[in-house]
């Protein structure tokens, strides 16, 4: 008796295609992408199709060479004697579930990214600070240090000012954050 073999249909309507026999994850991803919005993000899209991949690998439909990103399938001639059972990408209420706890790990993983940004800003601004500070003293010791120095001094400050704006949006951005969850609470 012959087996049936499960497949993602979007899958299978790819690696049917007589002209493709050498193909990799990204080569299937990408077409099932532009033919479906089912599949997320490239990165889910990516380990979904690497897992289907490995079935079929699994099974001795196709067989791979190489490792990685240089991982290269080819279809055996096992593959078109086989019969597949075409499965549609389904979202379980599981899959709902993660999405939400996935949602609140990108909030908590936002806030905790612009804290960080916030906090090597702030660094980053004592450091000018202290540099502009330097050249207003030895800007003040002569006329020719002065006119030597004020180009750099401008450039400083002019750093500053742009840190300055960088710290106030993410501070910003991060009163923002909090008050939407103290909302949400």
């Amino acid at each position: 008796m012959n087996t049936k073999h499960r497949i993602n249909s979007d899958i299978y309507q790819t690696l049917s295609l007589p002209s493709l026999n050498h193909f990799s994850v990204i080569d299937v991803r990408n077409s099932i992408q532009s033919n479906s919005n089912r599949y997320g993000n490239n990165n889910n899209a990516r380990l979904f199709v690497a897992r289907q991949l490995q079935s079929l690998v699994e099974a001795g439909l196709i067989v791979c060479k190489g490792s990685g990103r240089k991982k290269v399938f080819t279809k055996t001639d096992l593959f078109h004697k086989a019969d597949f059972e075409l499965v549609d990408k389904r979202n379980s209420g599981r899959t709902l579930v993660k999405k939400a706890q996935q949602n609140d790990n990108s909030h908590s993983s936002i806030f905790a990214e612009l804290e960080k940004e916030r906090t090597d800003i702030e660094a980053e601004l004592t450091v000018t600070l202290a540099e502009i500070e330097e050249y207003k003293d030895l800007m003040r010791r002569s006329d020719e240090l002065n006119s030597l120095l004020r180009p750099a001094y401008s450039e400083t400050a002019q750093k500053a000012a742009t840190l300055m704006a960088k710290l106030n949006v993410r501070s910003g951005v991060l009163d923002l954050l909090r008050s939407k969850e103290a909302s949400a609470c």
